[in-house]
């Protein structure tokens, strides 16, 4: 008992140790970038920058430290004295999204700066992949690294969200999915405050699939070469599920659904089969059409690719228009043929999106693009050939 106790105490020591070197990590990465912006940009920006992302890096830091007694796998006692690769790239996550927060409050930077934003948060969620793989890989799954992950995807979401709307790249409610997790704990609290339960939610695949999605929709509206009102309309698309899933979340944890029940069970069968068999086929066809309706105007009239793609600010944007219509005309093939049809719709939303910005939203590349945002978000539905992504999103990397 006293030899359990000691070596737990020594764990916590190391742990401990660690957590200061991680701190000076975070000092001297902060540092780096003030250094950078200072250098490169107006100095009250960087400074501003300076002291958002330091708050934020000091909350992160705050929570890992509060947290280092849950160094241990789930059910298990003994605490581990090392944190594990995946808990080292989760911090470099949490690091990330911190740097990210400093933009808050400054205005987008000029020049190759203005692309830091995209790589901070393209950083993150390249880590967010991995972190959980790592981890299960070296068999060092911990309710630590479970806490960070869980709380470093709030923090990195409420930071993204709350940078797109600064950056006017997306409307002011959109906060409203930043806020959404802290939303729920306050809900929750209040609840219990009053004495009333709050019910355990359910395993969600979908859950994980649409936040997920929803870092990589946010990653993009840190690209300088999108801008409303395309960014507005795909941002709609998106939040209707996310909002849809936390609502139907809430209910549950109230109390209001019981989703054990027949009656939730027998919606719940119905809406899987129209929104994931039925609808998905209906908006396979609007994608097809949409598409072939845009790709007909370079045959029907004298109009040339980069008429019809070009993308501004974009250096050869020649070749990459003549590429997007290459792009199109495989990616309506495959996705006409269910042929991993949700890598197709990705490939039809960038065709949107170039359409957009050349032209201008109009009612035929709009339906473009929201039909492939959807079919990305639901699959292709009845009648597809092949589906390998969708074994893919699925399960987490590293699993069996």
């Amino acid at each position: 008992m006293i030899s359990n106790y000691v070596n737990q105490r020594a764990s916590l020591t190391d742990l401990r140790r660690r957590w200061w070197i991680t701190v000076l990590s975070f000092i001297l990465a902060l540092w780096s970038g003030y250094y950078l912006l200072q250098t490169n940009w107006h100095s009250s920006y960087a400074t501003r920058w300076l002291i958002v992302a330091a708050v934020a890096l000091t909350f992160e830091l705050w929570l890992v430290r509060r947290n280092l007694q849950h160094n241990h796998p789930q059910g298990e006692p003994t605490l581990l004295p090392t944190l594990g690769a995946g808990n080292v790239l989760t911090l470099a996550r949490g690091l990330a999204i911190g740097l990210l927060a400093g933009f808050i409050f400054a205005p987008w930077p000029p020049g190759a700066l203005a692309w830091l934003p995209a790589l901070l948060y393209t950083l993150a969620a390249i880590a967010d992949g991995l972190d959980g793989y790592l981890a299960r890989r070296a068999h060092h799954v911990t309710k630590l690294g479970e806490i960070l992950d869980m709380e470093f995807d709030a923090v990195g979401i409420l930071v993204s969200t709350m940078l797109a709307v600064h950056y006017h790249q997306l409307p002011w409610w959109y906060i409203i999915l930043g806020l959404a997790r802290y939303l729920f704990v306050l809900g929750s609290w209040w609840r219990q405050w009053r004495g009333k339960p709050v019910f355990p939610l359910p395993f969600s695949i979908t859950r994980r699939l649409l936040a997920g999605f929803q870092m990589g929709f946010t990653t993009v509206m840190f690209w300088p070469i999108v801008y409303p009102p395309g960014t507005t309309l795909a941002g709609i698309v998106f939040a209707v599920p996310f909002l849809t899933g936390f609502t139907r979340d809430w209910l549950i944890a109230s109390g209001r659904i019981d989703p054990l029940s027949p009656q939730y069970l027998a919606l719940r069968r119905n809406l899987v089969i129209i929104l994931t068999y039925r609808l998905p086929l209906l908006l396979r066809l609007l994608a097809v059409v949409t598409t072939a309706n845009i790709l007909w105007l370079l045959w029907e009239t004298i109009v040339g690719p980069a008429s019809l793609f070009v993308w501004i600010n974009v250096p050869f944007s020649g070749p990459i228009a003549w590429s997007i219509v290459g792009l199109a005309l495989v990616a309506v093939i495959m996705l006409a043929a269910g042929v991993a049809g949700r890598l197709a719709a990705f490939g039809l939303v960038i065709v949107a999106s170039a359409n957009i910005l050349s032209t201008g939203l109009q009612i035929n590349n709009g339906l473009m693009l929201v039909s492939t945002i959807s079919v990305m978000l639901l699959g292709t539905g009845a009648f597809s050939l092949w589906q390998p992504e969708d074994c893919f999103l699925s399960r987490r990397a590293g699993e069996s």
